[in-house]
């Protein structure tokens, strides 16, 4: 048996750092109107099959105690936990710094928005931003 806890649903693959989407959004609903959500998407350009490094990646690069969670396509989505839509810039400027290191920083692009009364929705709004967001960069508001 192993020991790893394993997540199976909505996760892109069994990553054991991440937390289910259930999980993500009872934590939000927790954390009221200093959180944001933070979106990384993955270039299409990158298979399918090594979306999972990147999710990996992007788990390891963020703050501690955050939730990640991820969906099938490998984006990735961060709970900023306190201090907004600044706070979640600056996790994502931190993540594209260290993605630099290993020159994979155009291959993501991130978008944050302020968590409101429904994390669906916020994670929604982070998503559109991510997909306008040239490479590298960050969509706060559109």
């Amino acid at each position: 048996m192993s020991p790893w806890h394993l997540v199976t649903s909505d996760a892109i693959s069994l990553l054991p750092w991440a937390v289910t989407r259930a999980e993500f959004l009872a934590t939000a609903r927790d954390t009221g109107g200093d959180g944001a959500c933070l979106v990384f998407v993955i270039s299409d350009e990158i298979p399918p099959g090594a979306r999972a490094g990147y999710a990996q990646l992007i788990i390891a690069y963020a703050r501690a105690n955050e939730p990640v969670t991820i969906d099938r396509e490998g984006t990735s989505v961060l709970l900023i936990t306190e201090g907004g839509v600044e706070a979640g810039a600056t996790v994502a400027d931190r993540v594209f710094g260290l993605m630099r290191r290993i020159s994979l920083e155009t291959t993501i692009r991130a978008g944050v928005a302020a968590l409101g009364g429904d994390a669906e929705v916020s994670i929604a709004t982070a998503r559109r931003r991510a997909e306008l967001a040239a490479p590298s960069s960050t969509v706060l508001e559109g």
